[in-house]
């Protein structure tokens, strides 16, 4: 009999708890759905290339500015490739001997070199060809006179298709080039 007593007891706990859901009066059930659920963003900083890693690897490139007149000035290469993650280093050498072909190197996002090197005019030397908006620029150099050199150091910016482009009036058509980060 009590085996029969104990069994109906916890037959019957059972059923209450069962019944009621082992919820409080208070707990509700809900539903997520596709459109209600929270799907965490990467977070997205804004490129600056003064950000060097001291750990990343340094890619260093050579580019020289070559050609005594308009018509033969050109950049050594068409293409740069670098990696991303890494230290670009760049060795500028404006190699010309004429006095007038002075030659500067900006990197700028796809697609913008016309506008940059238009907007760099309308600076001027002044301002070293450096337009007041420069939200299509990542890096610039300074202008170099024949024979002058730059070392450019910076962060390799997100992965992706730029271009290098040299502002001074009038060279942007000849001397411009993919800058590649892969």
């Amino acid at each position: 009999m009590k085996k029969i007593l104990l069994a109906s007891a916890l037959f019957g706990g059972l059923t209450f708890l069962i019944s009621c859901g082992g919820e409080s009066a208070n707990e509700k059930e809900t539903t997520t759905t596709e459109s209600d659920a929270y799907v965490a963003e990467e977070p997205t900083t804004p490129y600056d290339p003064a950000r060097i890693d001291p750990n990343a690897p340094v890619m260093e490139v050579n580019l020289e500015a070559v050609g005594n007149s308009m018509d033969v000035m050109a950049f050594s290469t068409a293409e740069i490739r670098v990696k991303s993650g890494t230290t670009v280093k760049i060795n500028f050498v404006n190699k010309a001997t004429d006095a007038a072909m002075k030659h500067n190197i900006f990197i700028v996002k796809n697609g913008t070199a016309e506008a940059v090197a238009t907007a760099s005019i309308t600076a001027g030397p002044d301002k070293n060809f450096i337009p007041d908006d420069k939200s299509n620029i990542l890096f610039t150099s300074n202008v170099l006179d024949p024979g002058k050199s730059e070392v450019l150091t910076f962060a390799a910016p997100p992965a992706g298709t730029y271009q290098f482009v040299c502002t001074y009036p009038g060279h942007w058509q000849k001397m411009n080039g993919k800058f590649v980060v892969e």
